[in-house]
């Protein structure tokens, strides 16, 4: 069978698995605020594409340029404000040829997140994430 001997521990490695859980663990609490950091990055990129899409529906529904601009700001704001964004600040630019019918609006979103919580993973404080959309004026819409 063996020699019964050979499975007992010897006295030399106690503790080294102590040792070893003490050097590991930050390493591992890194890796954990690494992927929380760019799982929040992720998230907010998606949310401000959404914003953008919204701003550039609800301002190609209007019919002067001032109600573009504030019907993008509304629906951008709303739409991060829903979502739970981690947007510090947001700006919402447009650009449509008078929003004549069959014309399109591109509405661009842009969004500071703020990141300064997860200190120590080597990530910037802060991203500006920025996204695109455009929305067609409807071809057959009444005028005002």
């Amino acid at each position: 069978m063996g020699d019964p001997r050979r499975f007992r521990r010897n006295g030399n490695d106690a503790g080294t698995a102590t040792v070893e859980l003490v050097l590991v663990t930050p390493l591992l609490v890194l890796l954990a605020l690494l992927a929380v950091g760019f799982g929040r990055v992720t998230d907010a990129r998606v949310r401000v594409e959404d914003a953008a899409h919204h701003a550039a529906r609800a301002a190609s529904l209007t019919h002067t340029t001032a109600q573009a601009e504030q019907a993008a700001r509304s629906a951008a704001a709303s739409a991060l404000d829903a979502s739970g964004a981690s947007c510090a600040s947001h700006a919402v630019a447009l650009r449509h040829q008078r929003l004549a019918p069959g014309s399109t609006v591109t509405a661009t979103v842009s969004c500071h997140s703020d990141l300064n919580d997860l200190l120590g993973t080597g990530l910037p404080g802060n991203v500006t994430l920025s996204a695109a959309s455009t929305s067609p004026v409807d071809t057959y819409r009444s005028t005002p």
